[in-house]
């Protein structure tokens, strides 16, 4: 019996095999996916419109291409996301007030954060320090808020719905510190996290990470999922009442006129809908001539001449006009005079530079 008995290593062997056991059970039960794959899909292309139309509005703010690269969506653990950064990063929280409810959050590293600061504010962008104060953590908040605004219009475009948020909330925090709030948004541990790598002209190049939680995933995520079940649903039900979707197919088929049925469902009388005039805005006419060449000619000056002086005239003969030196010449468009210039050399090419301009509405009625 006393050869039958454990040793102590063997007991800590099943010991530690038991709570692998029991590790790998809740992990299994952990593991089960917050989202589906075609959320995770649709949140991926909703990401990459709503992020290019946020590239093309931080280029023009910028003056220099920004390029946002397509994203990458994955479900992670809060604390693992935490673990995964060292030192301080720029945190940028951005509320969803209408067409969508909910907060994001997004990481950004501090060097592309210095490098948009120091452009807006008139800088070139290279060189600069990483320290952040609070007039540059203002400036790239306001870069964001351009970004973010241009791509909640980007999403209202899609889903015929206003989207809003509020001004984006921007703050440092050290990765560093154990105490660190991190981040100031959710209170559950599961988060979706997305993806991004943001480029600066040739400047500078950083990742950029977006947090979401399940809730706000999902409602995100259902801007293209949601018509997907119902129209699944009518083709299930179409199918069931009629037993064969080959059946009623041919049923409808287009038919001959020996063959036509008479229909099932009563016929109505079609009512068009009223048409109303639109009323007349004269700018939008004017707005269909612009694209109108129209002949420009400057005039020195004019004089009046005998048709025996005409005919007198002659290689070398001198005409005088009725301008004086200095004196500025007419700029006329058709013939219509509307404004005054002096002459000046551009490169080999004489120009003429305005001084003087009749205003719009009176260029307008000259050219009648």
């Amino acid at each position: 019996m006393d050869n039958e008995k454990l040793s102590q290593d063997e007991i800590n062997a099943l010991i530690q095999a038991a709570g692998a056991s029991s590790s790998n059970a809740n992990a299994n039960e952990d593991s089960v996916p917050m989202l589906s794959d075609i959320e995770m899909d649709a949140i991926g292309e909703l990401g990459n419109i709503s992020m290019g139309s946020a590239a093309t509005a931080i280029s023009t703010l910028l003056g220099k291409r920004v390029e946002i690269t397509t994203p990458s969506v994955a479900e992670a653990k809060l604390t693992d996301v935490k673990k995964e950064f060292k030192g301080k990063k720029v945190i940028v929280r951005v509320d969803y007030t209408k067409g969508l409810n909910g907060t994001n959050a997004f990481i950004l590293e501090p060097h592309v954060v210095a490098v948009i600061s120091d452009i807006m504010m008139g800088g070139s962008g290279e060189n600069v320090n990483d320290d952040l104060d609070d007039i540059k953590l203002s400036a790239v908040g306001e870069a964001m808020n351009q970004m973010m605004g241009s791509a909640a219009t980007a999403l209202s475009e899609i889903i015929k719905k206003q989207v809003d948020i509020s001004p984006p909330q921007v703050e440092e925090i050290d990765f560093d510190d154990e105490s660190v709030n991190f981040p100031p948004v959710y209170d559950g541990e599961e988060v979706v996290e997305v993806r991004f790598k943001m480029k600066v002209g040739e400047l500078v190049e950083g990742d950029m990470m977006q947090l979401m939680s399940p809730s706000f995933a999902k409602q995100f995520a259902s801007f293209l999922t949601q018509t997907l079940p119902s129209e699944m649903g009518k083709v299930e039900e179409k199918q069931e009442s009629s037993g064969s979707a080959r059946t009623e197919h041919i049923e409808y088929a287009p038919q001959t006129s020996s063959q036509k049925k008479a229909p099932s469902q009563p016929v109505k009388k079609v009512e068009f809908q009223e048409l109303e005039e639109e009323p007349h805005v004269p700018a939008s006419k004017l707005e269909a001539l612009l694209d109108i060449p129209l002949d420009i000619s400057v005039e020195l000056g004019r004089t009046s001449m005998t048709l025996k002086q005409v005919l007198d005239l002659g290689s070398g003969s001198l005409i005088e006009l009725d301008k004086l030196t200095g004196e500025p010449v007419d700029i006329l468009v058709n013939g219509k005079a509307i404004a005054e210039g002096e002459v000046v050399v551009i490169g080999e090419n004489f120009g003429i530079r305005i001084t003087k301009i009749l205003s719009k509405k009176e260029r307008l009625y000259s050219l009648k």
